[in-house]
């Protein structure tokens, strides 16, 4: 048995390896993975759903125990029935949600046919789904990994009998009503909800100073990334890059501009509430990027685009999703102290 630890920010430690790591090891070599977790996340489970259609293996069974009684998302609900139906057409496994008991537990499952023989390696711990599948910094998760037959056996034999006992379809469950708040943020290492006493006090400090940024659809960079080559590793296993990796790419005739923030990195407060790190690099400075995460940001506007309807979860963002949601640009909004910044990506419903 080993401890498996997240590993980012100020509890690095070189003993123990990273959650995230193993789980990808054994994605790769595994020819059927078993999953009984808590919660999802929309991202996580389109980056399987890509995985799924840029390898010929693993099968996967995903059991969901939280959501259908404290609310799935439009985006989590749409994101976990495009997987389902992904496995269900290419005969690789089934999404199944628990309706009759709150299952809160993280039991993980890899096998591997060898010498007809099955080799069962298990994870369990705190990591939910989210935490394995995207490399965003969320919650710090503690794990044990189990590299031998009998608790790997154990574990495995513990999800088909969940599967079996408290599992459900996706797509015989009915689900009417959603969650309305973009919780992509929530408890997000490096970002902070603000309280509405404190934002309005910032944004009552706001300059008549405003940029304009575009928000830009080309087909495979800025907040379409995910639709970029994906890391190859040498057994020819494909990883996607992250559903909400982004930056916004500032043209030239804005970052020329002597009161852009150039080259260094900014405290931001968006005018939802929330706050947190990005910087400005690159070629005349051009990149706007989230700092500690570049999912950051991505969450920001992508879950915004989400929650509003205009754009569908693993579908790219185009000039049409912009049209939708009535809104094409984030205004970068100066203070009257140079270190912090306003962002705003209000939606036009006109």
């Amino acid at each position: 048995m080993k401890l498996l630890l997240s590993n980012f920010g100020k509890a690095k430690y070189k003993t123990h390896p990273k959650t995230r790591d193993i789980w990808y090891e054994n994605l790769k070599l595994a020819d059927s993975i078993k999953i009984a977790t808590g919660y999802i996340s929309s991202g996580s489970l389109t980056e399987l759903a890509k995985i799924v259609e840029l390898n010929p293996k693993p099968k996967i069974d995903l059991l969901i125990g939280m959501h259908f009684f404290s609310g799935f998302t439009k985006p989590q609900y749409d994101s976990a029935l495009a997987l389902h139906n992904i496995l269900q057409n290419n005969g690789r496994g089934s999404v199944y949600i628990s309706n009759s008991i709150m299952f809160h537990g993280k039991l993980y499952s890899f096998t591997k046919s060898e010498n007809s023989k099955d080799i069962y390696r298990a994870i369990v711990g705190s990591s939910n789904i989210g935490s394995m599948v995207e490399s965003s910094f969320g919650l710090y998760e503690a794990d044990c990994y189990f590299q031998d037959d009998k608790c790997g056996k154990l574990v495995h034999e513990t999800i088909l009998n969940l599967h079996r006992d408290i599992g459900v379809i996706i797509s015989e469950v009915s689900i009417k009503s959603f969650n309305k708040n973009n919780d992509l943020l929530e408890d997000h290492y490096g970002v902070v909800k603000v309280s509405h006493e404190e934002l309005v006090k910032v944004w009552d400090t706001k300059t008549s100073t405003v940029f304009n940024i575009p928000v830009k659809t080309e087909p495979k960079s800025n907040l379409n990334a995910f639709f970029g080559r994906g890391r190859k590793s040498p057994r020819g296993f494909v990883v996607p890059r992250p559903w909400y990796e982004a930056e916004l790419i500032v043209p030239f005739n804005i970052t020329k501009i002597q009161n852009y923030p150039k080259d260094r990195s900014i405290n931001v407060y968006t005018d939802d509430g929330w706050s947190f790190k990005c910087a400005t690099n690159g070629q005349n400075a051009k990149n706007f990027r989230s700092i500690e995460d570049l999912q950051i940001l991505g969450r920001w506007i992508k879950g915004r685009l989400e929650l509003s309807g205009a754009l569908k979860i693993g579908q790219p963002v185009t000039d049409d999703v912009l049209s939708k949601y009535g809104n094409s640009t984030v205004k970068l909004i100066a203070t009257s102290d140079p270190n912090v910044w306003l962002l705003d990506f209000t939606q036009n419903t006109k």
